[in-house]
C-alpha cells in the first residue's frame, strides 16, 4: 500500500467517525438556537437579577456593599410590598377562574354551532388580538362617569353614573373584570382545540345507551380534556401573575393601592424609588412563587396523564 492510499483511508476514516459523531448528536443543531435565546434571555437576566438581590444598588450609588438576604428580609416585612401581592393573589385567582370559566363555556357552545364557525371564531377571539395597553385605554375610555359608553347605558336603565376605577370598593375588581374579558378567548381557543380532538366512539356508545348529556360531559368530556384543562390553567396564571399592562393604564395602582400588583410595584421601586437590588429580591420571591405553582401543576398534569 502506498502513501496515497493510506492517506486517502485515513481521510475516509477521519470522515466516516465525523459523519456518525454529527449522526449521533444531529438534535443539538436543531435545540441550540433556542437554548442560546433561552440563555439570552431568561436564564442570563434571572442570574443578574440574583446576583444585584445580594447587594445595595441603586442608580446613583458607586459602592454596591454586599448585603447577603437584607433585601429579602425588607421587602417580606414591608407592607406594600405584601398589599400587592395579596392584590396579586386576588387578582389571579378570579381573574383566571372567570376567564376559565367564560372560555370553557364558550368552547361547549361553539361545539353545538352548524353554521357561521369561522366567523363567530373571529369575533369570539378578537379581545386577545388587542395589545393590554390599547384594551386599559379602551375600557377607560367607556368607563368614564362623564361620556362612558357603560355609564350612558346604566343610565337608561335609572342608574346613576358610577365611578368604578376611582372607588376603592369597585376598582379591583372591574379591572378583573376587563381582563377576564381579553384573555378568555385564550382558554377558548385551547380547549376548542382540545376538544376537537377527542375520539368519538365514547359519546357514540353512551348516547346509544341513553347517557344523559350531563354525565356524558362529566364521565366522558372532563376525564379525558383533564391535561388540556391543567395547560390552560397554567398558561392563564402565569400570564395572570405578570400582568402589569392594564393595570398601569386603567388605574395605575389606585385608589389608595388597592389594584397595584406586584409587577406594578416592582417597577416602581427599581425606576421610581431607584432601589434596584431591593426590586430584584421582589422579582426573584415572585419568580419563585410562579414556578411552584408551575411545578405543582405540572406534577398534577403529569401524574393524570400516566393514569390515564
Amino acid at each position: 500500500m502506498n502513501e496515497s492510499d493510506a492517506s486517502d483511508n485515513a481521510n475516509q476514516s477521519v470522515s466516516t467517525r465525523f459523519y456518525h459523531l454529527t449522526q449521533r448528536h444531529r438534535h443539538w443543531f436543531f435545540i441550540a438556537p433556542a437554548l442560546l435565546i433561552l440563555l439570552a434571555v431568561v436564564i442570563y437576566p434571572i442570574l443578574f437579577s440574583t446576583g444585584v438581590s445580594l447587594f445595595r444598588v441603586t442608580f446613583a450609588s458607586q459602592s454596591r456593599p454586599f448585603v447577603g438576604l437584607q433585601n429579602f428580609e425588607r421587602m417580606l416585612s414591608n407592607d406594600d410590598f405584601l398589599q400587592s401581592a395579596f392584590n396579586t393573589l386576588y387578582y389571579v385567582v378570579f381573574s383566571v377562574s372567570g376567564s376559565f370559566a367564560l372560555g370553557f363555556a364558550a368552547a361547549l357552545l361553539f361545539r353545538r354551532v352548524t353554521a357561521g364557525k369561522e366567523l363567530l371564531r373571529l369575533i369570539l377571539i378578537i379581545p386577545i388580538t388587542m395589545a393590554p395597553i390599547v384594551v386599559g385605554l379602551m375600557w377607560n375610555w367607556m368607563l368614564d362617569p362623564l361620556f362612558g359608553l357603560v355609564n350612558w347605558f346604566l343610565g337608561l336603565i335609572g342608574i346613576p353614573g358610577q365611578t368604578m376605577l376611582a372607588q376603592a370598593s369597585t376598582a379591583r375588581i372591574t379591572v378583573v373584570l376587563v381582563d377576564i374579558w381579553q384573555w378568555y378567548p385564550l382558554v377558548f381557543l385551547i380547549l376548542e382545540a382540545g376538544m376537537a380532538t377527542l375520539p368519538r366512539a365514547p359519546y357514540e356508545s353512551a348516547r346509544l345507551e341513553g347517557v344523559p348529556s350531563w354525565l356524558i360531559f362529566r364521565r366522558i368530556t372532563l376525564p379525558m380534556l383533564r391535561p388540556v384543562i391543567l395547560v390552560a390553567l397554567l398558561l392563564r396564571t402565569v400570564d395572570a401573575f405578570r400582568t402589569f399592562d392594564i393595570v398601569r393604564v386603567m388605574t395605575d395602582g389606585g385608589p389608595h393601592l388597592t389594584t397595584e400588583t406586584l409587577s406594578l410595584y416592582l417597577y416602581r421601586t427599581a425606576f421610581t424609588f431607584s432601589k434596584l437590588s431591593r426590586a430584584a429580591a421582589g422579582s426573584i420571591l415572585m419568580l419563585l412563587v410562579i414556578g411552584l405553582i408551575s411545578a405543582i401543576m405540572f406534577r398534577y398534569l403529569y401524574r393524570e396523564v400516566e393514569l390515564g
